[in-house]
């Protein structure tokens, strides 16, 4: 899975250029974005909407399930939503897109869950 971010004048920037290359997302401009796309075999597969007071939440989270010695397998899922701040709330809407396709959407974060756990926002992230 892959992401594209939509600026507010239509430009985007992809994860993966033409050329092969790969954009950071660390590289997204937040004072312009506008939408967050997530995008499986080039179809998208979940559209985050957001506006100057929402922060985009999104990580892509693994896990490998050990079924015996040096064996397992692994599972990603991908965060992707918005955090913000009404007045003292903090409200938030996280997606989490499975590989499998399907989707789980939670109103907040749950410590302890073995997916929902809480995110730790990095410094591109704060406003």
């Amino acid at each position: 899975m892959e992401w594209k971010a939509i600026y507010t004048d239509g430009s985007f920037l992809p994860q993966f250029n033409g050329d092969g290359s790969e954009n950071k997302y660390g590289d997204i401009d937040r004072t312009k974005l506008v939408q967050f796309q997530l995008i499986k075999h080039g179809k998208t597969v979940a559209v985050v909407h957001l506006d100057k007071e929402k922060r985009l939440i999104y990580r892509r989270r693994v896990a490998v399930h050990f079924t015996g010695p040096n064996k397992g397998t692994r599972e990603a899922v991908y965060l992707v939503g918005w955090q913000q701040r009404r007045g003292r709330v903090n409200v938030q809407l996280v997606c989490f897109v499975f590989e499998d396709g399907h989707v789980e959407v939670v109103d907040r974060f749950r410590e302890g869950h073995p997916w929902f756990y809480p995110v730790n926002f990095l410094p591109m992230e704060t406003p």
